[in-house]
Parts: structure tokens; C-alpha cells; sequence
């Protein structure tokens, strides 16, 4: 049987949703052919007024966010030694991996001159949060593909390569957590540069930290919401009793958060707050809906053994995170009597399609990759000089005990 036939036999037998997820993502990748071939100006609804939009909003303001999982548990397993935790750290890399590497695609999309992206490495513009951004987002996912590369050698038996990369779990963790505070607060950076184009609701100098903070607690919350999805629905593991680890952590750099932006609210701003109806909505939406809600719920005792709730909690913060970063990035930034940005089909299928992507690689990683399995605390981090298989070691060890 052909290479082709086999794949063939192996997608039929694939469930109906992944068969969807598939047609999206070929779709999706229509759609940014068709981008590629006519530009920007004749696919998407962007102009001077909105010069950024679904593509940006989404694919890079609100993936990023959405993909800070992998450095908030791994720092909170590996550096803080909760190492109970370590089942839920491949999955989260995994959705990491996936979202920067969706994160580049998105950028790459949005960008006039895309084969001119190179430039960012030829000239510097130390002052510019977009380079600093350009740069770090490149350095953590080389760090993600890095630790990825744990359940691929665990896969094809490559035990030195995978020895190494265990030996170096800490310093990674430790190194994403840097490039992760660098570029989720400088996002937040290129928002103080519209004094007077974004709303006195969201702009405020403290914008950076409130980035930061919101990634760190919404990165928790996604690996709550990915473990209750693939035990539901995978046939994953139930986790909810490391789950509840999270939920006594995340509620407090909420109020933080929240305590922060009321601050800055209250203090900080100079504008007015009360003009924009609409804007108004959204914002109470955003805080109510979105902070003050599932901080409650993950303040109450029950939360820790009621998986249900840990899940309604999780999406609601995920939910306000999404509202943030778009009130911030789009909603804000709209002014009395403009024409109203919409993003186009082509806008919209591509950001469909990429999200579609996400979630098919990731089941399609967990179906041929170990990443909901993990190597014992007792493991051998010693780096051998021979390409042996561990376990042929370990046999030869256990005879040769029989033996003596």
C-alpha cells in the first residue's frame, strides 16, 4: 500500500470534527493564497484610518495572550518546584508552539511587504516596542520549538538529544518567562502611543503592566480549559485535582489586576469616561463579565472539586481577555462619526482558518505524540556517550542485579 493510500485510510478514519477543522483550514489557506496574490488593499477592509485589523486584533494582540500557558505553568512547576504540576506542562507547550507559530503566519499575512520581514534583523531600531516584539516573539518560539521537541524524541527514540533537553527544562522555563514578560507588557506598549485616538477607558500608562498581569492569570486559565477539554472529549486523564493547584493561584493575581486598573482608572486618566455609551457597555462587560465574575467563583471553595465550574470560571476569563485586547486594539479606537471598521471574507476566513489550524494540530499532536505522558521524577538527566536505548539500559541493569 502507497504512502498516499495509508494517509488516506488513516483521515477517513479520523472523527467528523476533525474532518471539518481540515476543509476550515484548506479553506483558510484559500483565502491567504488569494491574499498573497492581490494584496492587501484589494482583500481586507484595512485603510488609513484602520490600518490594523481582524489580523492583528486576533491573530497576534489576542493569540499571544492566549497562548501564555506554556511560560506561566512551566515557571510555576519548574521554578517554583510544584512539580505535581508536570503532567500539565507538554500540553500547554504544545499550545504554545502552535499559537506562536500561528502568531508568525498571522504577522507574516498582515504585512505589506512580507518577503521584507527579514529586515527587522538588518536594521535595529532599538527604540521601537515592534522590534522588541519582532524579536522576542522569534526567540520564545525557538524556545517552544525547543521544548516541543521533547515528546518528538521521546517518539522516535532519540534518548541523547532527549536527555539533553531535560537537562535543560529549568534554564528554558526560566528564559521564557523573561522573553514572555518582554514582549506581553510591550504590547500593551504600542497602545501608549494613541494619546488621543484610544479611549479614556483603556489608555492609561499603566497599560504594559495590565498586558503582563492579564496574560499571566488568562495562560493559567487556558490550561484549565484545555485539560477539561481533552478529558472530556479525549478521553484524557482527569486533572481537576491539579487543576485546583490553579485555581487557588489565579484569583489572586486577578484581584491584582483588577486593583491596578481601577487605580489607574481612577487616577490616571484624563479623559472622559462616560461619553461612549457603546464603549462604556463593553468596558463594564469586560471587567464584569470577564474579571470580577470568574474571580469570585475561583475565590470560593467549591471551585476545587467541582469541575464543571473550574471550566465556566476558565471560559470567562478567557472570554474577558479576548474583550480586553479587542477594546483595546479595535472597539477604543473608534471615533465619533468614522466609518466603522468590518473585517472582510477574506479577513474572516483566514483568522477562521487559523484557529481551526490550532485546534487541529493540537488533537493531531496528541494522537501520534506523547504529550499527556511524561517521564518519571527517578529519570536518569545524565548525558550517556553512546546512542543506547534507556530501556535496553535499564534491562541490562536488572539482569545483571538477578545475576549478582
Amino acid at each position: 500500500m502507497t504512502a498516499a493510500k495509508l494517509i488516506l485510510n488513516e483521515i477517513q478514519g479520523y472523527h467528523r470534527f476533525i474532518k471539518l477543522m481540515m476543509v476550515l483550514v484548506g479553506v483558510g489557506a484559500l483565502a491567504s493564497l488569494v491574499r498573497f496574490i492581490f494584496g492587501l488593499g484589494v482583500t481586507t477592509n484595512l485603510n488609513d484610518t484602520y490600518p490594523w485589523g481582524l489580523w492583528i486584533s486576533f491573530d497576534v494582540v489576542t493569540a499571544v495572550p492566549l497562548a501564555a500557558g506554556a511560560f506561566t505553568i512551566g515557571i510555576v512547576a519548574h521554578v517554583f518546584h510544584i512539580r505535581k504540576l508536570e503532567p500539565l506542562v507538554r500540553p500547554a507547550i504544545v499550545t504554545g508552539f502552535l499559537g506562536y507559530s500561528l502568531v508568525c503566519v498571522g504577522l507574516l499575512l498582515d504585512l505589506g511587504q512580507p518577503q521584507r520581514g527579514i529586515n527587522v534583523l538588518r536594521y535595529w531600531n532599538i527604540h521601537s516596542p515592534m522590534f522588541e516584539v519582532s524579536m522576542c516573539v522569534m526567540a520564545y518560539t525557538t524556545v517552544l520549538t525547543l521544548e516541543f521537541l521533547h515528546p518528538v524524541a521521546e517518539k522516535f527514540g532519540w534518548h541523547l538529544p532527549l536527555r539533553l533537553l531535560r537537562t535543560l527544562e529549568l534554564p528554558f522555563a526560566i528564559l521564557a518567562a523573561m522573553i514572555s514578560t518582554l514582549h506581553q507588557s510591550t504590547l500593551g506598549t504600542f497602545f501608549l502611543i494613541a494619546v488621543d485616538k484610544l479611549h479614556s477607558l483603556w489608555y492609561n500608562p499603566l497599560l504594559p503592566l495590565q498586558f503582563w498581569l492579564s496574560a499571566i492569570f488568562t495562560g493559567l486559565s487556558i490550561v484549565i480549559f484545555e485539560a477539561s477539554l481533552v478529558h472530556k472529549y479525549m478521553g484524557q486523564p482527569d486533572e481537576s485535582e491539579m487543576l485546583a493547584t490553579l485555581t487557588r493561584i489565579i484569583p489572586w493575581i486577578m484581584a491584582l489586576y483588577l486593583c491596578i486598573k481601577l487605580a489607574a482608572l481612577a487616577f490616571l486618566t484624563h479623559g472622559p469616561l462616560f461619553d461612549r455609551p457603546v464603549l462604556l457597555l463593553l468596558f463594564l462587560v469586560e471587567i464584569g463579565a470577564g474579571v470580577i465574575l470568574p474571580m469570585g467563583m475561583f475565590f470560593t471553595k467549591k471551585i476545587k472539586s467541582d469541575k464543571k465550574m473550574q471550566l465556566r470560571a476558565a471560559s470567562m476569563v478567557i472570554f474577558g481577555l479576548v474583550l480586553n485586547r479587542f477594546n483595546v486594539s479595535m472597539f477604543g479606537m473608534e471615533q465619533p462619526g468614522q466609518l466603522i471598521y468590518a473585517p472582510s471574507i477574506i479577513e474572516s476566513l483566514v483568522t477562521i482558518g487559523i484557529i481551526a489550524a490550532h485546534i487541529l494540530f493540537f488533537v493531531l499532536i496528541a494522537k501520534y505524540f506523547p504529550i499527556f505522558e511524561h517521564h518519571p521524577e527517578a529519570t536518569d538527566y545524565s548525558i550517556p556517550d553512546h546512542f543506547h536505548r534507556i530501556e535496553e539500559n535499564q534491562e541490562r541493569g536488572a539482569r545483571s542485579e538477578v545475576r549478582g
